[in-house]
């Protein structure tokens, strides 16, 4: 009744309970005056009327009545003569109520990083083949989930665009379990993503610091969020800048690029030799080095970075200290993309991943990085706020990314997935609070009945294969780009008609606990 100011039930007159197969266990089928009767008691209830209809569909009584908006209870979705007359008549129709499963269609993000159609696995997901304009765009993230920045939607029946997932989950907060209903909103925000450029040096800002700056520049930062972040590879080719590498790799780089040892300053370079060993000193010369970089000026920035690519030019491929020529390519390739940007001697501060498939990374908040190619599955805390530094011509906040920066030295943070049963991956960490992704992998003929989470709703695609998903005798075709949303402790019943591979994400149970 959330939905409007009155609610009139239409129940199923008795040829209508006739066309449903009865397995009465010795119980008596209700005559629908008598089911009129027990509806019309229900506090809730304004009105209850029996159907004039005499197939499945209460399209005639619906053309009767002509309400304001229309929803079917149960697990039941809107038959195609139901929607014809809600459309003709301009009917809202309400998706969700009752139901177990959801399916969606996803938003597609332009971002210039994205790689060209006929390359990118978001347009393959998204079923970008007959987009208008679909050649001349790049194709970089795939949203799952209801942030409003670009909330998937809820299929109709007729596989027509109908309400966007955030207004569904208002109206059935019930889909989401007793601990999200009043919030009616994801915690999580599920992502598939193919990278042609390198993304901007960033960082994602804590709790308390994502409600000031949001608070502060709301253009800007649109949420008061935090933004902890996993990346899975989805390719061979994925790579990432990802955390300070350690103050010991990071002095020797300093005793070999003498243009980097300019920029940061003598002061700095002697204080990262002298505080080795010691963590405390580490992240206090690291911090001093990182903020002398970035408060470079653009001149002096262009000057010894040409002064380093022409030592690249004129020194034979490997000739350089180890350290330094395992970045050569990543700098030429850098400034091929993005020409004299400071964010270019970030590649000597931070890590330098290589990723293959399955492999993932995790990215802690207030933890600097760049993803820089290849193809991702990202699972996130549900906010888009990005503290930007490099590598790229939008509005970077100097300032308050080098305040915010977590300065400890360390190899990458990785999360290697357990095996939860044959097939089935779990990548989850204690420190990430709102999400984990079980990847499930089926061979063809293969079935498996699985129930993502006890307590939350679960979001899911399928990235390879063929099959369905079956749920309260439902079943919907799964292919790849198929995205389909469980309710809270919603047990479904996955099918592989051919090799089948899809991602699901969910709240970790300890989520519920606290």
């Amino acid at each position: 009744k959330d939905a409007g100011t009155t609610l009139i039930v239409i129940v199923n007159s008795d040829k209508q309970a006739a066309l449903t197969p009865w397995h009465d266990h010795g119980v008596r089928r209700q005559p629908a005056r008598e089911r009129v009767k027990v509806i019309r008691s229900l506090a809730c209830v304004d009105a209850a009327v029996e159907a004039i209809d005499t197939d499945e569909s209460v399209a005639a009584t619906l053309r009767l009545l002509h309400p304001d908006a229309f929803a079917n209870g149960g697990k039941r979705k809107a038959t195609d003569q139901e929607a014809a007359v809600c459309r003709e008549l301009g009917i809202e129709m309400i998706e969700g109520l009752g139901v177990e499963l959801l399916m969606l269609t996803p938003y597609t993000q332009h971002y210039d990083w994205g790689k060209p159609k006929a390359q990118s696995i978001v347009a393959t997901l998204g079923r970008a083949k007959d987009a208008p304009g679909a050649e001349s765009k790049p194709f970089a993230e795939l949203w799952m989930g209801d942030h409003p920045s670009g909330p998937s939607v809820v299929r109709c029946g007729l596989q027509r665009s109908s309400s966007p997932l955030q207004s569904v989950l208002r109206r059935t907060p019930s889909m989401l379990g007793s601990k999200l209903a009043d919030q009616a909103q994801l915690p999580f925000l599920l992502k598939v993503l193919s990278i042609h450029k390198a993304l901007s040096i960033q960082a994602h800002p804590d709790r308390e610091l994502a409600a000031r700056l949001h608070r502060e520049k709301p253009d800007v930062y649109k949420d008061a969020n935090h933004k902890p972040e996993i990346a899975i590879a989805l390719s061979d080719d994925f790579q990432a800048l990802c955390g300070f590498r350690p103050v010991e790799e990071l002095t020797q780089l300093v005793e070999a690029v003498p243009e980097l040892r300019s920029l940061i300053g003598e002061e700095a370079a002697e204080a990262l030799e002298a505080s080795l060993g010691n963590p405390v000193r580490e992240g206090i010369a690291l911090k001093m080095a990182y903020c002398n970089l970035m408060h470079s000026g653009d001149e002096v920035v262009g000057e010894n970075l040409q002064r380093l690519l022409a030592r690249f030019e004129s020194t034979p491929e490997g000739q350089l200290p180890q350290l330094e020529e395992s970045l050569r390519e990543l700098i030429q390739r850098l400034h091929g993309q993005f020409g004299e940007d400071i964010g270019i001697f970030s590649v000597f501060f931070l890590n330098f991943v290589h990723m293959k498939v399955g492999e993932c990374l995790y990215m802690a908040q207030n933890t600097p990085h760049a993803y820089l190619s290849g193809d991702i599955v990202e699972c996130m805390a549900c906010s888009d706020n990005v503290v930007r530094g490099g590598l790229t011509p939008k509005f970077r906040d100097i300032e308050v990314l080098c305040e915010m920066l977590d300065y400890v030295g360390a190899p990458p943070a990785r999360i290697k997935p357990s095996e939860l049963d044959s097939g089935v991956l779990l990548y989850a960490d204690p420190a990430i609070e709102e999400f984990q992704v079980t990847h499930v992998k089926l061979s063809a003929g293969a079935e498996r009945r699985i129930c993502f989470s006890s307590r939350g709703p679960a979001m899911a695609f399928t990235c390879e294969g063929q099959g369905s998903v079956k749920i309260s005798g439902k079943t919907e075709v799964l292919e790849p780009g198929v995205v389909f949303m469980l309710a809270a402790a919603a047990e479904a019943l996955i099918v592989a008609t051919a090799d089948l591979s899809v991602f699901a994400a969910c709240c970790p149970l300890e989520y519920f606990k606290n």
